[in-house]
């Protein structure tokens, strides 16, 4: 009796972690399908020749992974706080604070990163690239939207697509 419990626990711990290891590789193919799909983009958007493309997309790829990190630090530090109704003045002044240097490391690391784009593709590409970026994240929702899935939050801003 106790080897069977035994055994099935160890079963059960054995399909988590298959579980949590499948789970991990969905989201590392997710995240690698969406880099394909944002080169894809940038590399038709910008019209990148193929020198351009070895150029311009890891240094790209650099910048996105360090304001992806920048933002998860800012939400990270917003998380450990209390409620606002909950905070002094001088709380909501070191809150307002670090809202204001959040948003100048943002600013510097883009700045950085704008003379680096510079060094690999015109400066004209450069500024399409900043206008294209904005429109990255609503081509990706609807594209998700047409194929019928749905992210976290739900495609709420999706419009109908009418069929002919």
């Amino acid at each position: 009796m106790k080897t069977i419990k035994i055994t099935l626990l160890a079963l059960f711990t054995l399909v988590g972690v298959v579980g949590m290891a499948q789970e991990t590789n969905k989201k590392e193919d997710r995240k690698a399908q969406r880099e394909t799909r944002v080169a894809a983009i940038l590399t038709e958007q910008l019209a990148l020749t193929e020198a351009e493309q070895k150029a311009f997309l890891p240094v790209y790829k650099q910048y996105k992974a360090e304001s992806i990190q920048l933002r998860k630090a800012s939400k990270a530090a917003k998380k450990k706080g209390k409620i606002m109704s909950e905070l002094n003045d001088q709380e909501l002044e070191q809150v307002i604070q670090a809202s204001f240097d959040d948003k100048q490391k943002m600013l510097d690391l883009k700045r950085k990163y704008h003379t680096e784009f510079k060094k690999t593709i015109s400066l004209k590409k450069v500024a399409k690239l900043y206008h294209v970026e904005k429109g990255i994240g609503k081509k990706m929702r609807n594209k998700r939207g047409k194929k019928g899935e749905r992210g976290r939050r739900g495609n709420r801003n999706a419009k109908p697509v009418m069929e002919k």
